[in-house]
């Protein structure tokens, strides 16, 4: 029984190295285009679109997170070997006044890459299955427009490819006219929890 504790307390050091969050990659790839005319915005007296609102399609945008390459070693072999658990947050800049942005996702979107690696086989998988967890249930979520306060719109397990993304845009009728561009900001963190 000695032996063994012993043999867990020494080797426990060398189990730690492997903790280390890799550089990888975040692709995004499609643009949300909204486009409403005056008559849209306003209905009647009293009413507007802020309790309406305008959808974009479901995969308006696909994101991508894969670990980059080791020098010869590919994209999904790192992958296959490091598995890590990744949260993507999402705010904007520079959107307009009283225009809401929401975002959303559907559960276990998106790809698993590489599909099938030697951890989907493991009977207790330290940090759960290689699954997509939208948050708030896969409902939207209203997205801030301050970079301090970007919010988690999913987290997932291992490298993931075209996981689509949702916007819903929520304009009143005091929102300014015209033209407006903003940007739409990702982060993705890596946890080993």
């Amino acid at each position: 029984m000695r032996t063994l504790l012993l043999y867990i307390v020494l080797s426990a050091p060398f189990f730690s190295t492997e903790a280390q969050i890799l550089d990888g990659t975040l692709d995004v790839t499609g643009l949300p285009n909204f486009m409403q005319s005056f008559e849209d915005v306003i209905k009647e007296a009293g009413l507007d679109d802020s309790t309406l609102g305008f959808e974009s399609e479901a995969d308006a945008n696909l994101i991508s997170f894969i670990l980059d390459p080791v020098l010869i070693v590919p994209s999904s072999t790192v992958c296959t070997g490091n598995i890590f658990r990744y949260s993507l947050y999402i705010h904007t800049e520079n959107s307009p006044e009283n225009v809401k942005i929401s975002a959303r996702t559907t559960s276990n979107s998106g790809f698993r890459f590489p599909a099938s690696i030697p951890y989907d086989l493991l009977i207790i998988k330290p940090l759960g299955p290689r699954d997509l967890q939208p948050t708030n249930g896969g409902n939207y979520i209203e997205i801030p427009n301050d970079g301090t306060q970007a919010i988690k719109i999913l987290e997932f397990v291992g490298c993931r490819t075209d996981i689509p993304i949702q916007f819903r845009i929520e304009a009143s009728a005091l929102a300014p006219a015209g033209v407006s561009n903003f940007n739409i900001s990702y982060t993705i963190v890596g946890s080993v929890l």
